[in-house]
């Protein structure tokens, strides 16, 4: 039995409890045969209005689970909403000879209320309130737990976490530079060491630091920085910038090839830069009719730019790849957008972004106001933060983009990095799915907006009562602070309401 037709079979159900309820005769004294759960079913379940409390309280809306006797809202209000003044309006699919509303007031002793005679009354929902209700044959009675459920945290806070101290998968403590890729669904981290060698770290699953570390011996002194994955195989440059290739980063190939850098992978293909007749022209490996070699632009950055992210947009044909920063030619740092279609590059941005080498550059998911202050709507977007500026400040802001990489804006406060975490350049960022799970029966407060489960890219499954959903982390790997040190911390960072529990 699907999804759907549980819950069909569950509303079948219930009507036909009800329609018992309705049309039975109970005989007197057959208390055992009085009680159905029509009998004492809540049929609706609302706050009056009070825009002193928030706007649109009165349509907050409210699920009834008649089965675990459970009133609640999925749907958390907004942090610090104040509960503890609020009017119920409750309706009952029968008559009822007592409703009594138990709750705890001002954390001192517990208050009752007749609702039935004070429909009026405030009621404080800080804690679960109570609701003990009698049903017109003065025997059946039921008891209820309402919950008006309020985010303990912003849940549009990214929240971070350091996983491990000292925890880049390098074999010696004070790695010197490293560089991480995800590729072929396991992520692979490439670490120079404090001695000179060079280890290949390679984990399945990032959340469980389950790394297999291989001491990795080069013919040829690589530049870690330019280690990158297109189509099939590992691609690395050397410091003379000769490109060599590997099917398992392992075992080394010349190509042949002379670049002065990588840019990234484009649908298989290594885009990268290189000088022909002492010009700068793009490239591509291998070589390929359709993407001609063109000359660099004068403000193109031709190093220290962000990772190279694609993205498939509706107003174009073909896949879109950006990045974001870097150095010119001539020496001079850039905060432009840059974005690539197949054919040609083009500068995206039409808002001006602080000059930076070595940005963080990232594919998300944020969410913004709708009608109502507590739904929200899912929006894709890019992230972008760290980089050192051209007096060697690190960029201390994230900015936010929902359009593509077109309109920036600085990211609210609750987006911003901790304290705890250091402004970092040239530090590798990855979105990673991880495997969540709860029971819908016990997480009511937990529960995200509705938009949550229909967002693209997400998904979740779900069995009997039991749900998992793919939640997308970000993990920063290295990057350097202001003394030019490696960091070896490695965080992990996640929307928070993106980790709450999907409402379906």
């Amino acid at each position: 039995m699907n999804k759907f037709q549980k819950i069909i079979s569950r509303i079948s159900l219930v009507g036909l409890v009800l329609a018992a309820a309705c049309n039975s005769k109970v005989e007197e004294g057959d208390t055992e045969a009085a009680f159905t759960i029509g009998n004492v079913a809540v049929s609706a379940f609302s706050l009056t209005s009070d825009a002193n409390v928030l706007e649109n309280l009165d349509s907050v809306f409210f699920s009834i689970d008649l089965d675990s006797g459970v009133i609640f809202n999925a749907d958390s209000l907004p942090k610090g909403t104040n509960v503890s003044r609020l009017i119920p309006v409750i309706t009952f699919s029968s008559t009822m000879t007592k409703v009594e509303l138990t709750f705890n007031k001002d954390n001192l002793s517990d208050t009752t209320i007749n609702y039935l005679e004070h429909e009026t009354d405030s009621i404080d929902f800080t804690y679960p309130v109570k609701m003990n209700v009698t049903a017109y044959d003065g025997v059946s009675s039921f008891e209820y737990t309402i919950k008006v459920n309020v985010h303990q945290i912003d849940p549009d806070s990214l929240i971070w976490d350091n996983l491990a101290v000292s925890s880049l998968p390098s074999r010696y403590q004070n790695p010197v530079a490293q560089k991480t890729l995800f590729a072929e669904n396991r992520i692979y981290s490439l670490v120079e060491e404090y001695n000179g060698e060079y280890t290949l770290s390679v984990t399945d699953d990032i959340n469980q630091e389950d790394w297999t570390n291989q001491d990795l011996e080069f013919t040829f002194t690589p530049d870690i920085d330019t280690f990158s994955y297109s189509g099939d195989s590992f691609f690395i440059m050397d410091e003379n910038g000769n490109l060599y290739e590997s099917p398992d980063a392992m075992e080394w190939e010349d190509t042949g090839e002379k670049w002065i850098s990588i840019i990234g992978d484009f649908g298989g293909l290594l885009l990268g830069i290189k000088e022909t007749d002492d010009e700068l022209v793009h490239c591509s490996y291998p070589e390929n009719n359709e993407i001609p070699e063109t000359p660099v632009s004068a403000d193109f950055p031709i190093s220290g730019r962000s990772s190279f992210n694609l993205l498939d947009v509706t107003w174009t044909y073909s896949k879109v790849g950006i990045l974001a920063g870097g150095k010119q030619e001539n020496g001079d740092l850039t905060g432009t957008i840059w974005g690539f279609d197949g054919t040609s590059w083009a500068v995206l941005n039409k808002t001006e972004l602080p000059a930076v080498e070595s940005p963080m550059l990232a594919h998300y998911q944020v969410y913004k106001e709708t009608q109502t202050v507590f739904k929200q709507r899912a929006f894709d977007a890019w992230l972008l933060f760290g980089g050192k500026d051209e007096n060697g400040d690190l960029n201390e802001d994230m900015y936010v983009s929902l359009d593509n990489g077109i309109t920036w804006t600085i990211a609210t406060e609750y987006m911003q990095l901790p304290d705890a975490i250091p402004n970092y350049y040239a530090a590798d960022i990855l979105v990673i799915d991880k495997e969540l799970s709860s029971d819908l029966r016990t997480e009511w407060r937990e529960l995200a907006t509705k938009g949550f489960s229909t967002r693209a890219g997400i998904s979740y499954t779900i069995d009997g009562y039991d749900i998992t959903w793919q939640c997308p982390y970000l993990y920063i790997f290295g990057g350097y602070g202001t003394d030019n040190i490696l960091s070896t911390s490695l965080w992990r960072g996640v929307l928070a309401r993106l980790s709450f529990t999907p409402i379906i």
